[in-house]
């Protein structure tokens, strides 16, 4: 069903029953799968600021198809008298035990279906795959015409401006120009990269490498590192970096550079890094879980919770801050 037509049979079934539709809150390509979307966080406030009470919904699986997370927005919103959820497929009562029992059999039927549909895309994946079939977009110089083959899949086909820059391309190597210097001339010409981008010199080296016109030299240290095998120091400058907001892969090769080594050697990679970050943090998860169970027997929400240890600095052993889901398996591992 369109967004379009889910808009209209909202407005007119709180026509019907004399509600006051506020707003029209939507998640255009997200998956259902996650509570971390823009448009349900931002109707979730509503109710949470008293600027609404009720929460309208055209199907249970358009509010969530985790079972898991559809368990956590009822008892964190709708367990209470304070907030109503309501369904166009079925009312959603979840004030009694009956109708909670409902609402869970619709939300695992709904990731059901979710697991259902990923098992069968999987498998035709796989299974195109096995026939040779080519995935994704075509390589640069070709693109996908109109012309069908006798099974129905359209014909990859030569792209002439993309053959046109590759064999410009190839021209310049020719010539001596480096990857680099190809890449400053196509974009100081005015060629195209593909999806209106600008070319780079790792782009240009790709292509060569496929044209057979340039092998790239393997890369060496010339000047060798001082390493550093102290864990709880490694670990102490990848939480740092953490919380500046770099990434996984850029706290690797900021460790890499600053000559911090894994305990079995080699290059940083965002697994590494990962578990990096979770080293020593054994005491401050007993404390978080500690403080969380305390609030928890006092009657506060996963979402009071989560707010709670973020401010007291008991931070999650991946760092960043708490959330409801993270709370909730904390206490659940114990």
């Amino acid at each position: 069903m369109s967004l379009d037509a889910q808009r209209d049979k909202l407005t007119m079934y709180c026509q019907l029953q004399g509600i006051t539709l506020l707003d029209i809150k939507a998640d255009e390509g997200v998956t259902g799968g996650t509570l971390e979307r823009r448009g349900l966080q931002a109707a979730l406030k509503m109710l949470s600021r008293g600027q609404a009470d009720t929460l309208v919904v055209v199907k249970v699986d358009r509010l969530s198809r985790s079972l898991r997370d559809l368990c956590l927005l009822v008892d964190e919103y709708f367990r209470h008298d304070r907030f109503h959820l309501l369904s166009l497929c079925g009312m959603a009562n979840t004030h009694t035990a009956a109708g909670r029992m409902l609402l869970m059999n619709l939300g695992n039927y709904a990731q059901f279906e979710r697991e259902i549909i990923s098992e069968r895309t999987r498998e035709a994946m796989q299974y195109l795959k096995q026939k040779g079939i080519v995935l994704g977009s075509p390589v640069y110089g070709y693109r996908v015409s109109r012309q069908l083959d006798d099974k129905g899949r359209r014909v990859v086909e030569e792209d002439p401006t993309e053959q046109a820059a590759l064999r410009r391309m190839i021209a310049l190597r020719e010539a001596g120009m480096g990857c680099s210097a190809i890449a400053r001339t196509l974009n100081a010409d005015g060629v195209p990269a593909r999806g209106g981008g600008t070319w780079g010199c790792r782009f240009v080296s790709v292509l060569l490498q496929r044209a057979g016109r340039h092998t790239p030299r393997p890369y060496k240290r010339s000047i060798p590192r001082v390493m550093i095998c102290d864990k709880d120091e490694a670990a102490e400058r990848a939480r740092d970096l953490h919380a500046r907001g770099l990434s996984l892969r850029k706290i690797g090769a900021v460790l890499d550079r600053d000559g911090y080594a894994p305990a079995r050697g080699g290059d940083w990679h965002a697994a590494s890094v990962r578990a990096l970050l979770t080293h020593g943090m054994e005491e401050t998860r007993v404390r978080a879980l500690r403080r969380a169970q305390t609030l928890r027997s006092d009657g506060h929400s996963f979402r009071q919770i989560a707010a709670c240890l973020t401010r007291e600095g008991l931070l999650p052993p991946s760092g960043g801050r708490w959330h409801p889901g993270s709370v909730s398996d904390l206490l659940a591992r114990g």
